[in-house]
């Protein structure tokens, strides 16, 4: 026959020590159905033979030849209901608690007063609708529950049941800075009837509750802590949590392990937690929601960069709140941190949102984040994002920022997360140099060519780009040995040729000046300085003297009047007398020549443009190339 309990009426499978429902002790004959009287009065018959019990229990169980270790009952091992590991730890997976209490009436806590105990899930949410935490708890008849003080961390709002029949949130609750468990209470207060929240009796035997798993034995393994209104026993909890329960009333929880692969590092909390405080009718809220986060989280680096994982933020006001929370003191402990704004979703977070920026607005998104943010975050394939950012941006600042942020975290990290950066790097100083000459900035080419040089020695671009700055700077042997060496990569080769090209042409007219003009054309046109004034010429070997303008004589300060000397010109309609003035020297690349008198004289349809004759032109050996567009002049 099932023996039926006398605190709650249910009846027990026959080899039960205690009740599946309310954990009273089945031998127990104090009181009847229904009967309510005072925990401390139920056991004191039962005192002295519990004792005597316990004390034969004791001496057996120590006995040499006695049973091993294997044979005992422990609190997680071969017990029934142990098979229901992992159980109730994800909502997305698991059934609900609330559900599974009620399959089967020999489950639910009842008596003639209708008391049972409530389960369902507890859910913290932070600002950004982001689920912090979820677990399986048991609410007592006041609404009281026990969290973990990580569970709440971030919190915005924390839901018991959420959407469903007896939702309710926390009104307030008594915690201690610090404490890693605290006592919160849930409003409204679950419907129907739940357990009642009393002190812990270490007098009396203590039966742990499962929702979906009958009642079962639970044991002491290890000493008692107080902490703040709580007594812990650590141990092994690998199945879902549970309630403990002496004789009707629930006296504390169970937290059980973390997952296997949670980030979380911190010192465990898995154990049993006992209420050492008042009944849960006495007790009332001393601190809100908002009081505990002001008290244990607002103000932290964490809470300062959190609004990064906030979809309904734009991408560039969520990157930019790094650069204020790296500077906040830390509040946390790197092991308390709630799962979803640990280092790892805040670098996905961080890639996917500078990944956005590609192509799109790359400038805006680099200057998003600065240097400093980037050194903070010490990730490989943010930084190769950032540094394309600033590679597509084509702007000198970005990429000189980029180069020596990059260059920077490359002395310290390596490893395969960082291989693009080292790729990008040089692509950065080629599209430096590149940028810079098509900005007619030669200083800055050739000295971020002297800089790159060295670092990239291998660099095959780079070495291009070095040997065509000596080739303009007229370093032909420095040029000819960073050419002689092969290019592997295909696109390069035909630059390699050109180079050497243009070398040879070089070589073939070293000791030489160069004037170049248009290919082909029968006007050799020509730029000469005057007296640091640059003047437009026409090369003409078959003139005898150099001319000027007018306008160009009086910019070169010449006064012309009665006094000033005349050559007679002649031409083929007219001759007449024109001023002679005495220039300074004139500089054709290079080419310089002193003494010259030009005429002053404006050519018919080219105004202000000079004839450079063979005054200047005599002075040195000429030889001109119409196909390549070549004038050749070699002092005599």
């Amino acid at each position: 026959m099932r023996p039926q309990c006398r605190s709650c009426d249910s009846f027990n499978d026959v080899e039960a020590l205690h009740c599946y429902q309310c954990g009273s002790t089945l031998a127990d004959v104090g009181g009847g159905p229904g009967n309510q009287s005072s925990r401390s009065k139920k056991w004191l018959p039962w005192l002295l033979p519990s004792g005597i019990a316990l004390w034969i229990f004791s001496e057996f169980k120590f006995e040499p030849q006695g049973p091993g270790p294997e044979d005992r009952i422990t609190p997680e091992s071969k017990r029934p209901g142990s098979e229901n590991k992992r159980l109730f730890r994800n909502p997305e997976i698991d059934p609900d608690p609330s559900d599974v209490a009620l399959v089967d009436r020999a489950l639910e806590l009842s008596s003639p007063q209708d008391l049972r105990l409530v389960w369902g899930w507890l859910e913290s949410i932070d600002p950004a609708e982001i689920r912090l935490d979820v677990s399986a708890v048991a609410v007592t008849d006041q609404g009281w529950v026990l969290i973990p003080r990580k569970s709440l961390l971030g919190s915005d709002t924390v839901t018991f049941r959420k959407g469903r029949a007896g939702e309710s949130s926390i009104a307030g609750g008594i915690f201690r800075i610090g404490d890693p468990v605290g006592l919160w209470q849930m409003t409204p207060p679950p419907e129907g009837s739940s357990l009642q929240l009393m002190a812990y009796d270490p007098q009396l035997p203590l039966t742990v509750l499962r929702p979906g798993s009958p009642a079962e034995d639970w044991f002491i393994e290890t000493s008692l802590q107080a902490v703040g209104s709580f007594l812990f026993s650590a141990g092994e909890v690998v199945s879902g949590g549970g309630a403990l329960v002496q004789e009707g009333a629930l006296v504390g929880w169970l937290i059980p392990q973390e997952e296997p692969d949670s980030q979380r590092n911190s010192q465990s909390i898995q154990g049993a937690w006992f209420w050492n405080g008042a009944s849960g009718e006495e007790l009332i809220s001393q601190a809100s929601l908002g009081d505990f986060q002001r008290a244990e989280f607002i103000g932290g680096v964490v809470e300062g960069y959190r609004s990064i994982f906030d979809d309904q933020l734009d991408d560039l006001e969520a990157l930019s709140v790094l650069e204020s929370a790296r500077l906040r003191t830390p509040r946390l402990k790197d092991s308390d941190i709630p799962d979803p704004y640990l280092r790892n979703p805040l670098i996905q977070k961080v890639r996917e949102r500078l990944s956005r920026g590609l192509g799109v607005n790359p400038s805006g998104y680099f200057w998003s984040l600065t240097s400093d943010s980037m050194m903070w975050l010490e990730d490989g394939v943010s930084t190769a994002l950032w540094l394309t950012l600033a590679l597509e941006s084509q702007e000198v600042e970005s990429m000189r920022v980029a180069i020596q942020t990059g260059g920077w975290l490359l002395d310290r990290w390596s490893g395969d997360d960082w291989s693009r950066c080292e790729k990008l790097i040089p692509q950065l100083w080629i599209s430096v140099i590149e940028l810079l000459r098509k900005q007619g900035d030669l200083t800055g080419v050739d000295r971020w060519i002297r800089e790159a040089r060295p670092q990239f020695p291998e660099n095959e671009s780079i070495r291009l780009l070095d040997a065509e700055r000596l080739l303009e700077l007229g370093q032909l042997s420095e040029c000819e040995a960073a050419l002689s060496i092969p290019v592997s990569r295909t696109d390069l080769r035909a630059v390699r040729e050109s180079l050497l090209e243009r070398l040879r042409i070089e070589r073939s007219i070293e000791g030489r000046i160069l004037v170049r003009f248009t290919p082909g054309s029968p006007v050799i046109e020509a730029v000469a300085n005057i007296g640091g004034l640059p003047v437009q010429f026409l090369v003409d070997t078959g003139a005898s003297a150099t001319s000027i303008p007018m306008s160009v004589a009086e910019q070169l300060g010449f006064v012309i009047d009665s006094r000033t000397p005349r050559r007679r010109i002649r031409t083929a309609s007219d001759e007449f007398l024109a001023p002679v003035v005495n220039l300074p020297q004139v500089n054709l690349e290079g080419a310089t020549v002193s003494g010259i008198q030009a005429t002053i004289l404006d050519l018919p349809g080219q105004p202000g443009v000079g004839l450079l004759g063979l005054d200047f032109l005599g002075r040195f050996r000429l030889d001109i190339d119409v196909e390549r567009g070549w004038l050749l002049l070699e002092p005599r």
